[in-house]
């Protein structure tokens, strides 16, 4: 950072800056210069600064929890570091949810807490109290464990190390959320800009990060005696924008591919080479072929426990695989297992591996796989009873409404499954918080996407529980004129919730039924200024007329809308509740057994 971009009004020597000014300053050059916040005493000097100045922007949400949301949609939809702004204690308590979306997607963020005066905390009376000052929180402590680096700031001198450290640290490596902890008295102490030049000169932070050195031939040594090859590309390659270069290498090779749901953005989703996502609610085409293949190479998803399944020994277990990745922790999980190779590597050095011209030719396995392909049912007929609005289908007369490059947030549970199976090749670009996938998520994001992307039309896809956690954003929603189109998937209840006590617990719904309920929507829209739009079937869905304003679209679907297909306990991926695809089943190329838990006995 050069000193030139901060006081170019005065010398260097006779300028003075607050510690709440230089925050402002730094916010406007080096991140999204729309801070995200919610008010309040230990919070109040940072504030002011960014409100009076005149390159930044803010927004106030009604909790910090969607604050930390929408900051976290600054960088899916636009590739900048959010922020947002908070008091202590309670405040920042408040962001934790969002914090792990981010985290646990490594998505970077910076978040800013305020903090009691130094002289009023824990520390300086030297007493192992609780708390000391008014709302003093060890808000540090509380999220380190999901963040990348968490920091009560000392000085003035220490914040201007460690605002820079802090993003160098978010961007770096396998990106991620920081917060930093700023008391007061830091906020309101005054430095001269020639000590900033002179604190910015030395190193504050260094990248660490070391990868594998591995040979530009590994893929085709992989692949050398390969029948059945597939590629899974992971939400890390998209991250690091390697997706396109990943895809244009299966294409040039003829190679069939598949994604995480992280990563389904990212491609191409019209290739003919492209099977799905896979997964417990993945496509049964893609779980297929993963099941059936030999040899599965693996870009930068972390193969967890919604992709391989609770039983992850029953993931392709007769094929080996070959998994590069950034993160050494994610990479000790197949330590255990001889058919995994893991590779720490940074896929935006990817290039490297893909110039290696691949020996692959065989035509067999396409054929193959294009046969699986006409004969296979994804079972979304099943969902519910012919004569109710089906949400598969309803979801997907709805996305022939999204204008080009729409954005689509989605939210979690039978919501999330809904959009994410059904979804058809378009040019939009739709994310959620995969990893933590919070209730209420896609509502706060969605209005971070809009900020963000003001030419953009930006659709929220929720379930009625999900909106409830974050209603009160409604209310931000309306005060800035932010024409989202909200759609209600509303099943009247937890529905993913209900399909999983269907199976274990004999349809007893408690929590999710019984004692669980919702407000009148209309209601609901009124009060918060919104066009309210009742759709119950598909004929209702098809009429819509959608114009540039927000809306809620209340879509009624019958409480027992199932998720289909859906992999349940001990099933492999290629076995999917409704079980319709027995004799799919029986092509596959191994011997499989009914469950992953009788693999030891083969």
């Amino acid at each position: 950072m050069e000193i030139n971009e901060f006081g170019k009004d005065a010398p260097l020597s006779t300028k003075l800056i607050s510690g709440a000014e230089y925050i402002s300053q730094f916010i406007e050059k080096k991140c999204f210069p729309n801070v995200f916040l919610v008010t309040g005493g230990a919070c109040a000097f940072i504030v002011d600064a960014i409100g009076e100045n005149p390159n930044l922007n803010y927004t106030c949400f009604q909790h910090e929890q969607s604050a930390a949301m929408a900051a976290d949609a600054i960088w899916r939809t636009r590739e900048k570091v959010g922020v947002t702004i908070s008091t202590s204690g309670p405040g920042a308590t408040n962001l934790i949810t969002g914090i792990a979306c981010s985290y646990f997607d490594s998505i970077p963020a910076l978040h800013i807490s305020g903090q009691v005066n130094q002289n009023e905390s824990r520390e300086f009376i030297k007493a192992d109290v609780r708390q000391a000052g008014f709302q003093e929180t060890d808000i540090v402590s509380i999220v380190k464990p999901i963040t990348k680096w968490a920091h009560k700031v000392r000085s003035i001198e220490d914040l201007v190390e460690s605002l820079d450290k802090a993003l160098k640290i978010s961007m770096s490596g396998r990106k991620g959320p920081v917060l930093l902890d700023v008391p007061m008295n830091v906020q309101k102490e005054s430095i001269h800009l020639d000590r900033i030049a002179e604190i910015l000169t030395n190193k504050t932070w260094e990248e660490t990060n070391k990868t594998e050195i591995i040979s530009t031939n590994l893929l085709n040594e992989f692949l050398f005696d390969s029948n059945r090859p597939i590629v899974l590309i992971g939400a890390g390659a998209g991250l690091t924008g390697s997706t396109p270069n990943i895809q244009a290498w299966c294409e040039k090779n003829k190679i069939p591919f598949v994604t995480s749901w992280g990563a389904m953005t990212y491609v191409e989703r019209s290739s003919k080479l492209y099977l799905g996502s896979i997964g417990v609610y993945g496509n049964p085409i893609a779980n297929w072929a993963i099941q059936a293949s030999d040899r599965i190479i693996v870009f930068g998803s972390r193969l967890d426990n919604r992709q391989r399944t609770g039983s992850p020994k029953g993931f392709a277990p007769f094929a080996k695989k070959i998994v590069l990745d950034i993160d050494d922790q994610e990479l000790k999980k197949f330590a255990n297992d001889e058919s995994y190779t893991t590779i720490l590597f940074d896929l935006s050095h990817v290039n490297d591996l893909l110039e290696a011209k691949v020996d692959y030719t065989h035509e067999v396995w396409r054929n193959e796989l294009d046969k699986i392909q006409n004969i296979i049912s994804d079972g979304i007929e099943n969902s519910v009873p012919v004569g109710n609005l089906n949400p598969y289908f309803g979801m997907r007369a709805i996305q022939k409404k999204f204008k080009e490059k729409a954005i689509i947030v989605t939210d979690c549970g039978a919501n999330l499954c809904w959009v994410m199976q059904s979804y058809l090749p378009d040019s939009t670009y739709v994310f959620s918080a995969f990893g933590n996938s919070p209730m209420g998520y896609s509502l706060p994001a969605a209005i971070g996407a809009q900020i963000a992307n003001p030419d953009k039309e930006v659709f929220c896809f929720i379930g009625d529980g999900g909106l409830q956690m974050n209603i009160q954003e409604l209310q931000t929603i309306d005060y800035y004129n932010l024409p989202i189109k909200i759609v209600i998937q509303n099943n009247f209840g937890y529905g993913i919730i209900k399909q999983f006590q269907d199976s274990y617990f004999g349809s007893r719904y408690h929590g999710t039924g019984v004692g669980y309920s919702t407000p009148n929507f209309r209601k609901i829209a009124e009060a918060f200024n919104f066009q309210y739009i009742a759709v119950k079937t598909l004929e209702d869905i098809e009429n819509l007329n959608l114009t540039n304003t927000k809306v809620i679209i209340d879509m009624h679907l019958i409480p027992g809308a199932l998720i289909t297909p859906k992999t349940e306990m001990d099933r492999f991926i290629h076995d999917q509740f409704p079980y319709t695809n027995s004799e799919v089943i029986k092509l596959l190329p191994y011997g499989y057994p009914e469950k992953p838990s009788q693999l030891n006995s083969l």
